[in-house]
C-alpha cells in the first residue's frame, strides 16, 4: 500500500502527518507517520494484511491545519487476518 500527497513540502506548505485506517481489521489504525518539510516528498509505503473486503481510508494533516482524506475499496479474495479459535 502506498499513500502520496501532492504537496510542495516547503517550510510554509507541507504535510504534517498521514494516517491510514481500515474498516474491518482487528487493529483499524494501520499506520500514522509524522512528516515535515525536510521529508522532500509526502509519500509513504508499507505492507498491509486485510481480513476482508473493506474500505481503506487515508487522512492527511496539513501544515495550515486542514485535513485531506481519500478512501478506496479493497477487494480481498483470500483473507490474511484470521482469528480462529485454536483449542
Amino acid at each position: 500500500m502506498s499513500v502520496a500527497v501532492d504537496s510542495p513540502m516547503t517550510a510554509k506548505d507541507y504535510v504534517k502527518a498521514i494516517h491510514v485506517f481500515t474498516e474491518k481489521n482487528p487493529q483499524p489504525n494501520v499506520i500514522s507517520v509524522k512528516l515535515g518539510p525536510r521529508a522532500g516528498k509526502a509519500e509513504i509505503a508499507t505492507r498491509v494484511r486485510l481480513a476482508d473486503t473493506q474500505t481503506v481510508t487515508a487522512i492527511c494533516e496539513m501544515s495550515d491545519g486542514s485535513f485531506w482524506s481519500d478512501h478506496v475499496e479493497v477487494i480481498i479474495t483470500l483473507g490474511a487476518c484470521l482469528e480462529d479459535n485454536l483449542i
